[in-house]
């Protein structure tokens, strides 16, 4: 009886030992090795689908890009990205950020339309997450302090350009036709008050549900309006459409077409970095035949193309979406680096989100990617940049349509503009 006491007594001595042997190891295992998770808020479906996948591919191959560099330097750590589809709704987007909140993500890549910043801004306040936006431009959002950091320049010069290049075609009245939302209306009142500046005239135009997919009334409104324009300033040539809006420039231009009205294709027509580089719009042959017909021209926060990292980068999703990634997904791919390296500042562990938020802007400045060095303004949104403008060509022997760079904005250090065609 005492021989069997004795081995019970040794066996559970012996299991007792394991378990503390046991969790001894796990707790090694959890100290060793560490894993940062980042989220994104993309639209990979919705209006701003064409953009929202080339920043997917982006931030893929960003992970790839940091973890290898984290191993290389003898790192155990490894960085994690959780990808959400915000389906360019408002709503959608922030259901999604709540998600990310309950997944313990403290850094967020995206939203990408200024509407789902607006929508979700006052959460991640609330929530201490930081939010990294690639491509909202919506001047009202520039707010200083705030949890939102935009690596991309605000409308102001956007606005600039776009007004520019109209008044230098010839064109002296301008009739908008925009999204219903805040970055629609706030470019369409940039862009406005500088080709009001420059001696032009803007009328109000027509302004849309972005959930909207029939437009019949709007396309008559517009031709209501273009034609009153042309009546009362002059010929077609001086007036023109200055259309502000996402993917639905396709079911737009395909409409504008079933109206059977000349006045349409008489005059010209222009864009914005929403519509820019957009595929839906090269790879359907009668959208694409208007805006060639038109002169559609688009746009788009300038290339880096002096930049070595940056062409290795946009051949990379090149490769994947089989087109040009407009910038805003490589300045995602710059955006997931920064959210890394700040991640692992020494005054960032096991402290509050003001401290991440310093760190974050210090790395921003001294971070040198692919789209160069990120100096951000007193709002937290990128200081300035180049524009470059995109038009569709047809190639008629391969019966295509391709997007080609017509020319460039290029900003002066005092703010002024100058537009270089070639």
């Amino acid at each position: 009886m005492e021989k069997k006491l004795f081995f019970c007594v040794l066996i559970l001595i012996v299991c007792a030992i394991a378990v503390v042997i046991a969790l001894s190891l796990s707790g090694c295992m959890e100290k060793k090795g560490k894993e940062i998770r980042f989220g994104a808020l993309l639209p990979l479906t919705g209006d701003l689908s064409s953009a929202g996948e080339a920043s997917q591919i982006a931030l893929q191959i960003a992970v790839k890009d940091v973890n290898q560099y984290l191993f290389s330097i003898g790192s155990e750590i490894t960085v994690k990205l959780i990808i959400e589809d915000t389906k360019t709704d408002t709503a959608v987007a922030l259901e999604k950020l709540k998600r990310l909140k309950e997944k313990d993500v403290g850094i967020v890549i995206g939203p990408q339309s200024s509407a789902e910043v607006k929508a979700v801004r006052e959460y991640a306040e609330e929530n201490d997450i930081l939010l990294i936006s690639p491509s909202s431009t919506s001047l009202s959002l520039s707010i200083h302090g705030d949890n939102v950091f935009r690596f991309c320049p605000d409308d102001t010069h956007q606005a600039e350009a776009i007004a520019k290049q109209m008044w230098e075609d010839g064109v002296r009245v301008v009739v908008p036709i925009r999204r219903g939302d805040v970055w629609g209306d706030d470019l369409f009142q940039l862009t406005k008050n500088e080709f009001e500046v420059l001696g032009g005239k803007v009328v109000y135009g027509v302004r849309y549900n972005p959930t909207t997919s029939d437009f019949s009334t709007e396309l008559q409104s517009l031709n209501l309006k273009i034609d009153k324009a042309i009546a009362q300033y002059g010929d077609a040539d001086s007036v023109a459409v200055h259309l502000i809006a996402f993917d639905e420039v396709v079911p737009i231009f395909i409409q504008v077409g079933q109206e059977q009205s000349a006045i349409f294709s008489s005059i010209k027509w222009y864009g914005s970095d929403g519509t820019a580089l957009n595929n839906a719009l090269i790879t359907n042959p009668q959208s694409a035949r208007f805006a060639v017909t038109t002169g559609f021209s688009n746009p788009l926060y300038g290339e880096k193309e002096e930049l070595e990292k940056y062409g290795l980068i946009k051949k990379q999703i090149q490769e994947k979406i089989g087109r040009d990634p407009d910038t805003y997904a490589i300045i995602a791919y710059d955006a997931l680096w920064v959210a890394t390296l700040a991640s692992l500042a020494p005054e960032t562990e096991n402290t509050n989100a003001d401290a991440l938020k310093n760190a974050l802007v210090q790395t921003a400045e001294s971070y040198n990617g692919a789209t160069g060095r990120i100096a951000l303004n007193e709002a937290g949104d990128r200081m300035s940049g180049d524009y470059d403008f995109w038009a569709i060509k047809e190639d008629e022997d391969e019966g295509t349509f391709k997007w080609k760079k017509v020319a460039v904005y290029h900003v002066n250090p005092d703010g002024t503009g100058l537009i270089f065609h070639g």
